[in-house]
């Protein structure tokens, strides 16, 4: 099967691009294309055709849409990124942090060498060290094609610790100080990526490059996940690990690690209205944990 049928084939199925709708809603889009630039490499997609309103998905039909607007680009992998957006109709709306109504913290794993195994292990690393700081219903892995991803579903953050702490520094400062606690290792990679724009690959979406799809699993099945559960021909997916989450489970670790990491601060823009200097702003959110009752 060349590569157009197989992009034919798979978002052909009503259940795949029902889950990539449904994973995609509310967050900022990209589709990665199999045509290339000028500079020999493969286009993204991030904005509609002629606009620069972030590209969206909110029902299986928009990914049909996508596939046919952009048809003379070859669109073949969807991304998302790891924020939930109150709006998305303009490119301000993608930089403005208090538009962002929740985040997931995650890790990019990757192994040097290309082994699979080794990026099984160092993802359960991840979650036995999750479970030790409480959190472990809201969590699922996610293999993307070479490597994986570890998510903590972004509505495990309560509403009043996003009120604290800003939904991104939340995501950021887990990422990091989970990754601080990791045990080395000289033949996986294991990344923090979160930054305003970052996207990552949506759940059955196809790779960009290899004929695998993006699968998730439950934490307590990473051990028996093989490689070949992400065949596009017969895949093995659990759609309900990305679902699940337990309100708050994660927000003693955000507080834990906001004080010890502190917050994102590489992308953040100006706003019209004058700010305290951003040192100020830091000192003032630490002092709002110690008032709390």
């Amino acid at each position: 099967m060349d590569e157009v049928d197989l992009v034919r084939s798979h978002y052909g199925r009503l259940e795949v691009r029902g889950e990539i709708a449904e994973y995609c809603r509310g967050r900022w889009v990209a589709v990665h294309c199999e045509r290339l630039d000028d500079r020999g490499v493969r286009v993204m997609v991030r904005y509609g055709r002629g606009s620069r309103e972030p590209l969206t998905i909110c029902s299986e039909a928009d990914v049909l849409r996508i596939l046919e607007e952009f048809r003379g680009l070859r669109p073949r992998s969807f991304y998302a990124t790891i924020h939930s957006y109150s709006k998305l109709t303009s490119y301000g709306d993608t930089l403005d942090r208090g538009n962002i109504i929740s985040s997931m913290p995650t890790w990019d794993i990757d192994s040097k060498d290309g082994d699979w195994r080794k990026v099984v292990e160092k993802a359960e690393e991840i979650v036995e060290t999750l479970e030790r700081f409480g959190v472990a219903e809201s969590v699922f892995f996610k293999w993307s094609g070479r490597g994986a991803h570890i998510h903590i579903h972004g509505e495990a953050f309560s509403p009043e610790i996003r009120k604290k702490i800003d939904p991104i520094d939340i995501s950021y400062s887990i990422t990091q100080y989970v990754i601080n606690r990791l045990s080395p290792s000289s033949d996986v990679v294991v990344e923090n990526k979160i930054d305003l724009q970052r996207v990552f690959t949506a759940p059955l979406s196809l790779h960009r490059v290899l004929d695998r799809v993006a699968v998730c699993l439950k934490p307590e099945k990473i051990g028996e996940f093989d490689i070949s559960w992400t065949d596009p021909k017969s895949f093995k997916h659990d759609p309900s690990s990305w679902r699940r989450y337990v309100v708050g489970e994660g927000d003693e670790l955000a507080e834990r690690a906001f004080r010890a990491i502190g917050p994102y601060i590489v992308g953040r823009i100006r706003r019209r209205r004058k700010h305290k200097p951003l040192d100020k702003q830091i000192l003032d959110m630490f002092k709002r944990f110690e008032s709390r009752p």
